[in-house]
């Protein structure tokens, strides 16, 4: 297929994965200002913003914490910056308009029902803005969002052909959320660190904004550990929102992009090696050492950027052989 085809579904698969992961940590965050005290609310929102590495508006995340109410003004301005902020290309807003702007420059590769979904989307939340939605169930607002980028992946799953149009959507999707979940769960144990006594309520919090709760419990019961938690979170095969499903998912569409041939391309050998890293490393190290779990983190994640640059290099931006020299 043609590379900017190739290029246009892989980034609509990225910015709609980084919206929907907005909209998940937003939802999460609002739940922590109905009963949560102000100091646990500020911890949410640093690992929030270390999550994003994003610094919030003003240059620094600090709040007066004997007032509520300057709590609850402090959150309308975050979210704000994180949904509706012009400046801000990882906003949610700006996400799915960058989504629908790569849709509409490769119409011919996807079908009338995924345009629609996706420009309705757009259409949906272009004109609104913070003052619309904070007076009434913010919350609601981010979840009737999400349910539209997953009604957008239900579509696609269920109308696409799975040739290499399909394979690109996929992997700019996991390719995203490799990235997004290494840095959230890094984010994490620096904001929440196990040696300093986190509460139950913390972990949870993790869980719900990976979707994992109840996927978590069939394997681990009521046992709301850290070590339980990160590493089912990195390691499990099976669960969609894990890293190591995620890498999966990357392998298989890179090995279709090599026709059954070797995977000679560093993509496919850096994709290997990732997967390598958390089947063989991850289990061999202390899974009570914060130091060195965030260091794997942080080399996963850091893998995964340069995993991107290999994928743009080869299939993107890649050189053109035998060009007439002028």
């Amino acid at each position: 297929m043609l590379s900017r085809n190739a290029q246009g579904l892989y980034w609509i698969g990225r910015y709609l994965e980084r919206a929907q992961h907005g909209c998940r940590l937003l939802i999460d965050q609002l739940e922590t200002l109905k009963d949560r005290s102000v100091e646990e609310i500020e911890l949410s929102w640093r690992r929030l913003y270390g999550a994003l590495g994003r610094v919030p508006l003003g240059g620094q995340l600090g709040s007066n914490l004997g007032d509520d109410w300057f709590m609850l003004a402090d959150a309308y301005t975050l979210a704000d910056d994180l949904t509706f902020e012009a400046d801000n290309p990882d906003a949610v807003r700006s996400c799915l308009g960058t989504a629908r702007e790569n849709a509409r420059q490769v119409r011919n590769t996807i079908n009338k029902d995924l345009w629609t979904c996706l420009n309705l989307l757009f259409l949906g939340m272009r004109e609104l803005s913070i003052e619309d939605i904070w007076q009434d169930r913010p919350a609601e607002f981010y979840q009737s969002t999400e349910n539209a980028i997953r009604t957008f992946a239900g579509v696609a799953d269920s109308t696409m052909y799975r040739d290499e149009s399909w394979h690109f959507l996929q992997l700019g999707r996991f390719v995203e959320r490799t990235q997004l979940l290494a840095d959230l769960i890094d984010a994490q144990l620096a904001t929440f660190p196990a040696g300093e006594q986190p509460t139950e309520s913390d972990w949870l919090s993790l869980l719900r904004i990976c979707g994992a709760r109840v996927a978590y419990g069939r394997l681990f019961s009521l046992q709301v550990r850290p070590s339980l938690v990160v590493g089912f979170l990195v390691t499990d095969p099976l669960f969609s929102r894990s890293i190591r499903f995620g890498l999966g998912v990357i392998s298989d569409a890179l090995g279709v992009f090599s026709a059954g041939r070797p995977l000679t391309l560093e993509a496919g050998r850096r994709a290997g090696r990732l997967v390598a890293r958390i089947d063989c490393e991850w289990p061999n190290h202390d899974l009570e050492d914060e130091d060195t779990t965030r260091a794997l983190l942080q080399q996963v994640g850091q893998s995964s950027r340069l995993l991107h640059d290999d994928i743009r290099v080869a299939y993107f931006d890649y050189e053109i052989e035998d060009v007439p020299q002028s």
